[in-house]
């Protein structure tokens, strides 16, 4: 029996252009919607607005982007972002030092 793979969602390369003015640390040409997921996660969070916000929670799911925040320090976040991510995302808390 053959067993055939199929991708769960598929992702465009890249996320849309209003991404790159906050994603401005990486490279653009190189960068992955589905592999660079936290960095776009946590840079919608900091320094976007609400379209990035509406397209990560479209792409990730509210239930990703809460498992991605949680997982973070802390400090990685700015403070009012951390209560945006507390109200909107359900996070209770994030990492207070690394493992």
């Amino acid at each position: 029996m053959k067993v055939i793979k199929i991708r769960a969602k598929k992702f465009n390369e890249r996320p849309p252009e209003i991404f790159q003015p906050l994603l401005w640390g990486l490279k653009w040409n190189a960068l992955d919607a589905r592999e660079d997921k936290e960095d776009i996660i946590l840079a919608a969070l900091n320094y976007g607005n609400l379209k990035h916000l509406r397209w990560i929670i479209k792409t990730y799911g509210k239930n990703e982007i809460k498992k991605v925040l949680s997982h973070r320090l802390e400090t990685e976040i700015y403070p009012e972002s951390r209560n945006l991510a507390k109200v909107f995302f359900s996070v209770s808390g994030f990492r207070k030092n690394r493992q």
